[in-house]
């Protein structure tokens, strides 16, 4: 794979209804390294374009005439794979989307602030394999010496910003002693809420903070911390499994007996547990 500032990242967009196709070819011209370089509206056409073309990504809808999109990729399997975004009106599909290894879900009608998210992900990837084993070994040497998460070096190198401090790596709680204890952030497993009272787990305690849930949440990453519930927050890096329920609800595993669950109100939330563990 040539370096992306010398060619077009090639694409092919899959759907059935053909004003999607324009909307997203149309959105995906704005995008100066991005080229459409062939269109399907079924499952079989889509098979024969990618063998024919070999496109560097895929947009695929999941719901298509005859074989549907899950079923593309699962056919499409070999080493010249191309990278996959699913492309859907609906969300639930988005667990099994992922468990192909697709690079991103995308929900219609897709905006093109979050196409461009999607393409610095695609660009990542397509990145020469040595260079990206570099950056990674670079990235987890940084981590191991900063004190710092890998996400947030990587979100450091994205922009100009200074490279941040982990000065509020610790929350400083006091105990049922009234002692102040220094709680590591990495630890905190889930926080739930009782009027302006946070109740913080971690594996070895439990403590009690007199702390609005606003104010809380503005001290930890919400890249890491995400709420899953008017009262519910979970650091992601501690969720064994997701489980989807009905009405877009879902249940989380956090292991050791641990389930909470994500209301209907925040169920974009596992969208965003699953972009932020894939990075």
């Amino acid at each position: 794979m040539k370096d992306m500032p010398d060619r077009k990242i090639t694409a092919v967009i899959v759907d059935d209804e053909p004003l999607a196709i324009e909307g997203l070819r149309l959105r995906l011209h704005k995008i100066e390294d991005m080229h459409v370089v062939g269109e399907a509206v079924d499952g079989d056409n889509a098979i024969a374009i990618c063998h024919a073309l070999q496109p560097d990504v895929l947009f695929l809808d999941l719901n298509l005439p005859g074989i549907n999109g899950l079923e593309v990729v699962q056919s499409l399997q070999s080493d010249n794979m191309p990278l996959v975004v699913f492309v859907s009106a609906y969300s639930e599909y988005a667990l099994d989307a992922f468990e192909l290894n697709a690079i991103d879900y995308l929900l219609k009608p897709v905006n093109l602030g979050r196409l461009q998210q999607t393409m610095k992900r695609i660009r990542e990837r397509l990145t020469p394999v040595e260079r990206d084993q570099e950056k990674f070994k670079l990235l987890r040497a940084l981590e191991e010496v900063s004190g710092l998460h890998i996400s947030e070096l990587q979100e450091w190198l994205s922009n100009e910003s200074p490279l941040p401090n982990s000065s509020n790596q610790e929350l400083v709680i006091k105990n049922a002693k009234n002692e102040k204890v220094f709680v590591p952030v990495a630890d905190i497993e889930w926080i739930d809420a009782a009027g302006d009272y946070m109740c913080i787990h971690t594996p070895a305690e439990n403590f009690i903070l007199r702390i609005t849930m606003k104010k809380l949440t503005s001290q930890l990453d919400a890249r890491i911390f995400q709420r899953i519930h008017k009262s519910t927050v979970v650091n992601i890096n501690r969720i064994k499994s997701i489980q989807p329920l009905r009405n877009s609800e879902s249940i989380l595993d956090l292991g050791d007996g641990v389930k909470l669950k994500v209301s209907r109100n925040y169920s974009c939330a596992v969208k965003t547990i699953i972009d932020n563990r894939v990075r």
